[in-house]
């Protein structure tokens, strides 16, 4: 608890966090969710769609000289034209003379391609955080460490050393995570309909301190209930209905130890509640629809979408050219029986790979990114930035920034999808399975206590081979 408390606290001194404009962890296992697997390689400004002046901006982040260099980076979005990055990547290329190379490929595909790259001695220079990060590829020596590049008890990274601590391998610390959020995942409504309808807002039920499990399916039994062809929840819901309980699937210990919690009696309750939704028909996909669309809630056939903050902006554009269409979006709501309102943390950041031939202007490019969030100057230009790239109203970028700060609610840190490849989609068929219908009628008709008892062994053996791994300082996965 109070390792929770104090993260939320850290995050009051941070401003919007898009988490890299496409959460990693945003598309499920089910027959509904896909993903792009090609690669572009990008390094192409967009000064005339959205330009940025840095000219104003003198950040203290090394003493020393550093070459110019063009440096690769291996993830799933443009890091030098994304409205959040880009002030900070212009900073870096007008202050060091240095540039990006992007090679975009999906989050599913990051891991393999840099495999590909490290054995063929074409090593990126930065890659996104993604899910499989900590244990997972720490423990294949697939980073670098960075504590003799990156000054934590600079003012940047004050406050934030139990966090970094938090995944420390072996002795070193790989991940600086510059973007905190207390709220990644979003229900995204139709708003104009709901006032058509007299469905009460979500958005004024959070307001009055109403927003829990009872009123998020009073909204979706009513909105079902509005017409033909009416759909409750469709998306993903990650960990957020769990984590709002305060309890997470898997746990990090103060010493480090990952700890499976599935058969927590606050877990159980919440999947009980969630197969509730999908027994009554209130968590239905469209047909022919995947998690990430989002003609349901523009047409006005779905009530919510569970996704990643990264989505809004893609509402925010189709407003821009329909100006009667009002979507807006809400957390996910407070578990009525916890003590807090508890809510999945999340946090972003940019690693360097194994055997990265630029590692020290990497880790200057790293500390442009935290700076963004904390230097005054280059705050606002990157605010001026992201309104214009994401089109972001005034209303929604300062209630996503009162939301992502953790005001009026805790944050938890989950990591479930850390382990192995077989455990991490295991453990997200389970959570797919225990709220959406499936075509599978076998699976579809799992309780999650069926699914526990037949996959908790097997989760537990991994969880139990990575803290061995953990413990030995020394140890390297196969």
């Amino acid at each position: 608890m109070q390792f929770k408390r104090i993260l939320a606290a850290v995050m009051a001194g941070c401003t919007l966090v898009s988490l890299a404009a496409c959460s990693s962890s945003s598309g499920g296992t089910s027959s509904q969710t896909t993903e792009t697997s090609s690669e572009e390689e990008s390094s192409i400004d967009d000064d005339i769609r959205n330009p940025v002046d840095v000219s104003n901006v003198s950040l203290e982040i090394t003493e020393n000289e550093i070459e110019p260099a063009e440096l690769t980076y291996l993830g799933n979005y443009n890091i030098t034209t994304a409205g959040d990055i880009k002030p900070a990547y212009k900073y870096f290329e007008e202050t060091y003379g240095c540039t990006i190379k992007c090679k975009i490929v999906s989050s599913s595909a990051i891991q393999e391609r840099l495999s590909t790259m490290i054995a063929s001695d074409e090593s990126p220079d930065l890659m996104d955080y993604a899910d499989n990060v900590f244990p997972l590829m720490m423990s294949k020596s697939m980073l670098t460490p960075l504590e003799d590049y990156i000054d934590m008890s600079a003012p940047q990274w004050e406050g934030l050393d139990s966090y970094i601590n938090k995944y420390t391998w072996a002795g070193h610390n790989y991940y600086y995570p510059w973007s905190y959020s207390g709220c990644p995942y979003y229900l995204i409504y139709n708003r104009g309909l709901y006032q058509q309808l007299g469905i009460s807002d979500p958005k004024e039920l959070y307001d009055e301190g109403k927003w829990d499990w009872n009123a998020f399916k009073s909204c979706l039994q009513s909105f079902v209930d509005s017409g033909e062809n009416r759909y409750g929840l469709y998306g993903y819901t990650a960990t957020a209905m769990f984590d709002s309980t305060g309890v997470p699937l898997i746990s990090i210990g103060d010493d480090g130890m990952l700890k499976a919690n599935l058969v927590d009696p606050n877990i159980e309750r919440a999947a009980n509640f969630m197969q509730d939704l999908k027994r009554e028909d209130l968590a239905i996909f469209p047909e022919g629809y995947i998690n990430v669309d989002t003609d349901p809630i523009v047409s006005g056939i779905s009530a919510f979408q569970a996704m990643g903050g990264w989505i809004i902006a893609n509402y925010c554009h189709i407003m821009e050219d329909d100006e009667a269409l009002d979507i807006f979006f809400v957390p996910f709501p407070r578990d009525p029986s916890a003590d807090e309102y508890y809510m999945t943390m999340s946090t972003f950041g940019y690693l360097v790979p194994a055997n990265a031939k630029h590692v020290e202007q990497a880790t200057v490019f790293i500390n442009c990114c935290r700076l963004s969030k904390l230097d005054e100057a280059l705050k606002e230009e990157t605010k001026k930035s992201e309104m214009k790239d994401k089109a972001y109203t005034e209303e929604q970028y300062d209630f996503m920034t009162a939301l992502n700060e953790a005001e009026g609610f805790v944050g938890v840190i989950d990591e479930p999808y850390g382990m192995d490849d077989t455990t991490a989609t295991l453990i997200r068929q389970m959570i797919d399975n225990v709220i959406f219908t499936q075509s599978d009628e076998e699976l579809n008709n799992k309780s999650w206590t069926q699914m526990r008892e037949e996959n908790g062994s097997a989760i537990d053996s991994q969880v139990e081979y990575y803290n061995n791994l953990i413990k030995n300082s020394n140890g390297v996965a196969d």
